[in-house]
């Protein structure tokens, strides 16, 4: 390809690196798209249960030993495989019974019938489970969720019905690791790190866990010389063994230890690629052709796809507040367009710098049919990221992770989903007295809708709802984090996260340099739509009483059409309309602040977020009808903008609405739905036209977007003709997936976003 950054012409793979994407293809013809996001491609089953096995041989060692055993068992006994023309290498592990996992710590998997049926496991059921049984009862430091956090909901709210307020102690736990630190030490000057504390070290907790990250930096070394060992290409066999030791001189070497790492780090987020990459890149261009530097990065492309790397960022500032942009960066974009899978994800952070042709590729490939790539702006995340005390330098370093969300590489555990508060369910409650809808009290007394003389009323009781339930969700949500912690779910991303082995802690033990909490936010559009329509509809114009409304809303408003059609007819968020915008903006200023009053375990405040894949359904499900006129049980919006078919104004005048929100206070990762219909696309003007509408956006208050392009029309013809349409990808509030994999209702919440 003569220039990389050219929307005309498309990337074209080498010989090679077709071959080992057609070989990809092959191996993954079953594999679903929730498998792949699991990060369970292509992964066997052998009937081993390393975990089970350490744990009883190491019976009498700490639990960090134990796990850091376990962890260096599973890959050992992992089968090395080397697939033909492959330049990169490295599989995951085969699925078994117990595993670590950076969301949990050890879990299992003993729910999985294709497990329990497996006839390599044929007999041995009631020994594995009494095996599994002693592990949880004995061995772990912590109760799980179920022994632990649930009883403590029990103890607060009782046996009353919460479902659909919140979800609390979250277990996602994405982080990137800091890839520069891998690179520049390699793992004998990790190791040499390590050492170098635990001998200043007296704390007995502190010792055990820096011999912890030693067993497991050992154990990489020798599961890095077991693909040396095997590699029949003496250049691949070379680049594993330098992955095994020393710090990476070339393009080939880099390549290869990223890629092991991010196998043991259960195939998360690579942060910055096009950065920490590019002077290898550079540098093999420059010493062994250009042919030879792109088949690596395809080589390691095509492994992120076949694995379910979870984001990859592209662009944005230097530390120092330069445009980052380079050669490394157009080609990464290129791989992705031509291969055109919905992994890895990839985020392109946009600023004043960008060049022009960085943002025309991007909505090229929109043009083409990919959900990728997310843009993020710097403009708003930096200052963001400021005003909660990140350093300048490291909040230019910001990179998307997870589904969408925010984090400084190496130096931060955000908690990534901490939890999520449904502020629609506090919305009904503030109209019921604090009673939910089977009239039991579940937040505090506050009166009832048809008292309150003006809206301000409403909005007094509204906030006492939030106040009464913000610091009960942030205690909760911390018992989680005590869990984690003490499951040491991030053992191995410690060793490369700044200031863990410096402090002798663990990430979630509040070991790296910044250490927010974050809480996805639900039905912010539609409690902002109530507000804007009560206002108007019952104090300004006084077209409806209001001793009718909250009748009107136990009836789903049944017998009432007429006031749910006034109720409709009031201006909605997503149309550039002052009255729902004040309101959409009071909410969440109001909600993120009180946020902000509580720290998360790790020790930081909580902050803002709105990503929130399928839940806007699952809330909505368990959300009766508002005032806004929307029904009982329709889904909420699953990311920051309108509820889906409440925009009527165009797409230039929802991002407007968007952006006047305090997203600043959301820099937990607030993303939003644009859905562009393939008509908008179709000439390079179009699509000129539509860069320029997506940068004003990012640059005037904006901080993440995600696209879906298709039409109405195209999308209800793949709910009859799935054959027809295995390559339509669509996004579902963070993550991409192919249209045709959806359940029927979550299809359905896709379509009416068009409608």
């Amino acid at each position: 390809m003569k220039d990389l950054r050219s929307t005309e012409e498309k990337y074209i793979l080498s010989e090679r690196a077709q071959a080992i994407f057609s070989e990809t293809l092959k191996r993954s013809e079953k594999v679903t798209n929730r498998e792949r996001e699991d990060t369970w491609a292509n992964t066997e089953i052998d009937g081993k249960e390393p975990f089970l096995d350490v744990f009883r041989e190491y019976a009498d060692e700490p639990y960090d030993i134990k796990l850091a055993h376990s962890i260096v068992r599973s890959w050992k006994e992992t089968e090395v495989r080397i697939f033909p023309d492959d330049i990169i290498v490295g599989v995951a592990r085969p699925r078994r019974f117990v595993y670590e996992h950076f969301s949990w710590g050890i879990s299992n998997q003993i729910w999985n019938n294709d497990l329990k049926h497996h006839p390599k496991y044929e007999g041995r059921m009631p020994e594995i489970i009494k095996n599994m049984d002693d592990l949880y009862a004995s061995q772990m430091q912590q109760k799980d969720m179920d022994t632990d956090l649930i009883p403590e909901m029990k103890r607060i709210f009782g046996d009353k019905d919460t479902s659909g307020l919140m979800w609390v102690g979250g277990y996602q736990g994405h982080t990137v690791p800091s890839y520069p630190m891998l690179l520049e030490l390699g793992i004998d000057g990790a190791k040499e790190k390590v050492r170098r504390y635990m001998n200043k070290e007296t704390d007995k907790e502190k010792l055990t866990l820096y011999r912890a990250m030693l067993i497991l930096l050992d154990g990489f070394s020798l599961y890095a010389e077991q693909y040396a060992e095997a590699a029949d290409d003496e250049t691949v066999a070379e680049n594993c063994r330098k992955a095994a030791h020393s710090a990476p001189e070339t393009l080939g070497e880099a390549c290869q230890l990223v890629w092991f790492f991010c196998l043991w780090d259960w195939c998360d987020c690579l942060g910055r690629l096009d950065r920490y990459l590019y002077p290898y890149y550079e540098k093999c261009v420059r010493l062994e052709g250009r042919e030879t530097a792109e088949n690596y990065i395809a080589s390691l492309w095509i492994k992120c796809f076949e694995n379910g790397i979870h984001n990859i960022t592209l662009g944005g500032v230097t530390p120092d507040g330069e445009d980052s942009t380079n050669e490394l960066t157009y080609l990464l974009l290129q791989l992705c367009r031509t291969l055109h899978q919905t992994h890895p994800r990839v985020s392109v952070r946009i600023n004043e710098e960008s060049p022009k042709e960085l943002l025309a590729l991007t909505v090229q490939m929109w043009s083409e049919g990919l959900s990728d790539p997310t843009v993020a702006s710097d403009a708003n995340v930096i200052p963001a990221l400021c005003e909660y005390g990140v350093s300048l330098a490291d909040a230019r370093d910001y990179t998307i992770l997870g589904c969408q969300e925010i984090e400084i590489p190496g130096k931060s555990n955000f908690g990534c989903e901490d939890g999520m508060m449904n502020l629609a369910k506090i919305f009904e409650y503030s109209l019921n007295d604090g009673k939910n809808q089977k009239g039991e009290q579940i937040g505090p007394e506050t009166g009832y809708f048809e008292d309150f003389e003006s809206i301000d009323d409403l909005w007094e009781a509204f906030k006492k709802q939030t106040e009464y339930f913000v610091p009960l969700w942030a205690y909760l949500t911390n018992f989680g984090v005590d869990i984690r912690n003490a499951n040491r779910a991030k053992l191995w991303k410690s060793i490369f996260t700044e200031s863990c082995v410096e402090r002798g802690l663990n990430l979630d033990a509040g070991g790296s340099v910044y250490n927010y909490g974050v809480i996805e936010t639900a039905g912010s559009a539609a409690v902002a739509d109530s507000f804007a329509a009560l206002e108007k509809a019952v104090f300004t114009d006084k077209k409806i009483p209001k001793e009718k409304i909250r009748p009107a809303l136990a009836a789903d408003f049944e017998g009432y059409e007429k006031e749910r059609q006034i109720l409709l007819s009031a201006p909605k968020f997503g149309n550039d309309e002052e009255l729902p915008d004040r309101w959409c903006v009071r909410v969440l200023n109001f909600f993120w602040s009180e946020m902000g009053k509580h720290k998360s375990r790790r020790g930081d405040v909580f902050t803002g977020a709105c990503s929130l894949l399928e839940s806007g359904i699952e809330m909505g499900r368990q959300t009766g009808a508002l005032p806004d006129g929307r029904h009982a049980g329709e889904p909420l919006s699953n990311t920051i903008g309108p509820r889906e078919g409440n925009d009527k104004n165009g797409v230039t005048a929802m991002l407007n609405s968007v952006a006047k929100l305090p997203l600043k206070k959301g820099v937990g990762g607030t993303t939003l739905n644009v859905l562009l219909p393939v008509g908008t696309l179709g000439t390079k003007e179009e699509r000129e036209s539509v860069s320029l509408i997506m940068r004003e956006f990012l640059q005037s208050g904006g901080q993440l977007a995600q696209i879906t392009t298709a039409d109405i029309e195209q999308l209800r013809d793949a709910q009859l003709h799935p054959e027809c349409h295995r390559d339509l990808i669509v996004r579902i509030g963070g993550f991409s997936i192919e249209f045709v994999q959806l359940r029927r209702e979550t299809q359905d919440e896709v379509i009416s976003r068009y409608s």
